[in-house]
């Protein structure tokens, strides 16, 4: 085999007879039911976590939100993430990266779905909080507690 028979190929003949590929592949057909609903899973724990709430609560009045897209020192550089991100994005989705984020995925869903994995999911979860929980003042005591000085 010649240098130019070699540069002529391409990936998809090299990737063709791989028994790796040929593995990932049919887990992927396999557990492709499941990806799913490891999605839908995954963005409830997401949205129901301490973390999330804590970022996307609304701000309190006195407090004062700053855009830094629109500050000179860190606007510059989230403009550069953004177009770096739009331009690997494309090429992210065909990646044998993704393919195999995919397939840990499946893995991962069917691994929820044992009693360990639904155990590790009840320990993870964000305990439940009150309706209305007593918010304290700024000396850290509670409106009743000020109540009761008077």
């Amino acid at each position: 085999m010649s240098a130019h028979d070699s540069d002529t190929t391409t990936n998809s003949d090299l990737l063709a007879g791989s028994t790796i590929v040929a593995i990932l592949r049919s887990i992927q057909e396999t557990f492709r039911p499941r990806l799913s609903t490891l999605g839908s899973w995954a963005g409830r724990v997401i949205r129901s976590s301490l973390l999330y709430r804590w970022f996307t609560m609304e701000p309190e009045p006195e407090v004062i939100v700053i855009d830094l897209r629109r500050t000179r020192t860190v606007g510059p550089f989230i403009a550069i993430l953004d177009r770096i991100v739009e331009t690997l994005a494309p090429y992210f989705e065909d990646s044998q990266l993704k393919t195999g984020l995919d397939v840990l995925a499946a893995w991962i869903s069917a691994l929820a779905e044992t009693r360990v994995g639904q155990l590790i999911v009840t320990l993870l979860e964000p305990p439940t909080t009150p309706d209305q929980p007593e918010e304290p003042n700024r000396t850290g005591n509670s409106k009743d507690d000020c109540d009761r000085l008077e």
